[in-house]
């Protein structure tokens, strides 16, 4: 909703809520806090990603960066989400194979783009137990869940995107799920900016274009230039992919849906005989299409270099305690 990002008549309208929201948000940590609601602890780290605004920080890249970071150091971490968007019910695994009308589109994402084991669930410890209970992993990180407080955390990573934190209002005058006092309490504040003056942040960085029915097929980033092209996208920040689309100099005439938009065939009927450019989470939800010219964009999270020494740092002090109640 664009009019979060900005104060008016409807924020300030809804700015009662807004308190009521925040209230309830703070009465529930209390509650765990003091044990009154229980934390389930693990013998393995959990490594939280998320974010205090909804949807469109990168959280997907900067998971994607994060697990390929542990593999290099020997971890074998493995992934829980909540697998929003999917149909099953209780806490499942994701392979490549899943179907994404089961699964989400987010999970099948990552089992495509990496060789991680996966699990899914809406109460994240009963997912976590199902990875535990079926993969070897020694570290788990969980692709959102900040407010999910029943998971206990060796590590918290908040995600700020470039809208950062919009009007500064708590659902549902504005985009924060939690107060801003909430980064003070974490450990990893990162920031999706190129500013030197956040010492932790990322970029995203597009790679190539690759084929929605055939990923091996891939086509370089100049290969659209000065091209005229239907574009599709259902994403938290459609407008990140279109400027990047643009910085690529493409013509794109977009369409845009809501985050997650499950496409039926008859919405890309119309793109059958033309050329039709998405993002990867798209592309998991379009393969089955017959789109011959369809094409999605590749990116990447780029960590800057005292972040991935910070993180580093933590991972090797996680090794000499690898017997650890976490």
């Amino acid at each position: 909703m664009n009019w979060w990002y900005r104060r008016n008549f409807l924020s300030y309208l809804l700015w009662p809520w807004s308190l009521l929201w925040q209230g309830a948000m703070a009465l529930r940590r209390s509650l765990y806090r003091r044990g009154i609601l229980r934390t389930t602890h693990f013998e393995v780290p959990i490594i939280v990603v998320g974010n205090l605004t909804v949807g469109g920080t990168g959280k997907t890249p900067v998971i994607i960066a994060l697990v390929e970071l542990l593999q290099e150091m020997g971890f074998k971490p493995g992934i829980v989400s909540r697998g929003y968007g999917g149909t099953l019910k209780g806490a499942c695994l994701v392979t490549a194979a899943s179907e994404v009308s089961l699964v989400g589109d987010e999970p099948l994402l990552l089992a495509r783009r990496l060789n991680c084991p996966l699990a899914i669930g809406s109460k994240r410890v009963e997912a976590v137990k199902m990875l535990l209970a079926h993969h070897d992993c020694d570290v788990v990180l969980s692709d959102d869940g900040l407010q999910h407080l029943a998971m206990g955390r060796a590590m918290e990573l908040i995600l700020v995107g470039e809208r950062q934190f919009g009007n500064g209002f708590c659902l549902p005058a504005g985009p924060l799920r939690e107060s801003v006092k909430r980064l003070q309490s974490t450990h990893w504040v990162i920031y999706h900016s190129r500013d030197s003056r956040y010492e932790h942040r990322f970029i995203l960085e597009p790679h190539c274009f690759r084929s929605v029915l055939k990923p091996e097929l891939t086509r370089s980033l100049e290969a659209f230039a000065h091209k005229s092209v239907e574009v599709v996208v259902a994403i938290g920040y459609p407008q990140r992919f279109l400027e990047t689309l643009q910085a690529l100099q493409i013509k794109a005439k977009a369409k845009i849906f809501r985050d997650h938009h499950a496409y039926t065939e008859a919405e890309l009927l119309a793109y059958k005989n033309k050329t039709l450019l998405m993002t990867e989470k798209d592309a998991v939800k379009c393969a089955a299409f017959d789109l011959p010219d369809a094409w999605y964009l590749e990116v990447s999270a780029v960590l800057s270099e005292s972040l991935q020494s910070g993180l580093r740092d933590h991972f090797l002090m996680w090794k000499n305690h690898a017997h650890s109640i976490w």
